[in-house]
């Protein structure tokens, strides 16, 4: 098996509902893991569309941590990770096709934000899981992006194929502004992390170590 469908989610259910449909048409054989930690009415539409639920909000590292571990668990080589307010309303074996031409070494992010990312599990034993101490969230992308830039084995790379058909920026935050409550406190983890902002990261170990 190679690749699974990952998206996390906690108050948006109204909008993944309507991208479930669609992903039901377009991927017919791929393998839709769906972490829910908001206790939301999920709709499913396919016997291939699973859901997970969790008592508490784990967290955007945490869900992406155990979609991965899920679906690399049950054999899949790599993980396709989603938000729950956009749609990537692209036929599978264009979405194959185009993925399939990156090493396995190799991280693909959408032309844009890590709204959508392909994580292959070479990478994720590489470079590790994401950092869970950035909650709930924030920071998360901009941290794995720099330390699989300082691990010699892995790159990261940009695709358009996984820019989103339908995109509906931070529609989660847009509902319950209070999970953005630890934005400034993330940025601060991160440059003790790395000793400056994203971009401007001067420190080759974790807090300069």
């Amino acid at each position: 098996m190679d690749i699974a469908v990952g998206i996390p989610t906690i108050n948006r259910a109204d909008l993944l509902n309507e991208a479930l449909v669609k992903y039901a048409k377009c991927w017919p054989t791929m393998k839709v893991f769906i972490l829910d930690n908001g206790n939301q009415k999920i709709v499913t539409q396919s016997p291939n569309q699973k859901v997970f639920t969790s008592n508490i909000n784990m967290g955007v590292a945490a869900s992406w941590n155990f979609l991965a571990e899920k679906a690399f668990s049950e054999g899949y080589f790599r993980i396709l990770m989603l938000n729950d307010d956009i749609e990537l309303d692209r036929d599978e074996k264009e979405i194959r096709a185009k993925l399939d031409k990156y090493p396995d070494h190799t991280l693909v992010v959408q032309d844009g934000t890590w709204c959508s990312f392909m994580l292959p599990k070479v990478v994720y034993d590489l470079v590790g899981p994401f950092d869970e101490d950035f909650y709930p969230a924030y920071f998360e992308d901009n941290d794995y992006a720099y330390r699989v830039k300082l691990n010699s084995h892995t790159e990261m790379e940009t695709h358009t194929i996984l820019n989103p058909t339908l995109y509906r920026n931070s529609m989660t935050i847009k509902k319950d502004p209070t999970l953005n409550k630890k934005f400034q406190d993330n940025e601060k983890r991160f440059i003790a992390k790395w000793g400056g902002k994203p971009s401007k990261e001067t420190f080759k170990k974790p807090y300069g170590r």
